[in-house]
């Protein structure tokens, strides 16, 4: 992978598997919620997460945080918008 800074482009880059969330019941992985399998239910709506990985410039610091499935989360994200209107 031929990855650079997006902040200096430096190719100095440390792909990082992924992070830790410290947090009491912490499954050890940082976590971003879109939207819901089944938006319009009272309970159990279907939660849809991604796993958030990092990149971080070995040259200025710069931290990007990237999702895995981005796909499965823009379709969540545009079921739960059209639920909306």
């Amino acid at each position: 992978m031929n990855l650079k800074c997006s902040k200096c482009g430096s190719s100095k880059i440390i792909p990082l598997a992924g992070m830790i969330d410290q947090g009491q019941y912490s499954d050890g992985t940082l976590k971003a919620r879109v939207g819901y399998t089944n938006p319009e239910a009272w309970v159990f709506k279907g939660a849809v997460y991604a796993k958030l990985k990092a990149n971080i410039c070995g040259e200025c610091g710069y931290t990007e945080l990237v999702a895995e499935e981005p796909a499965a989360l823009y379709d969540a994200y545009l079921r739960s918008r059209d639920l909306r209107t």
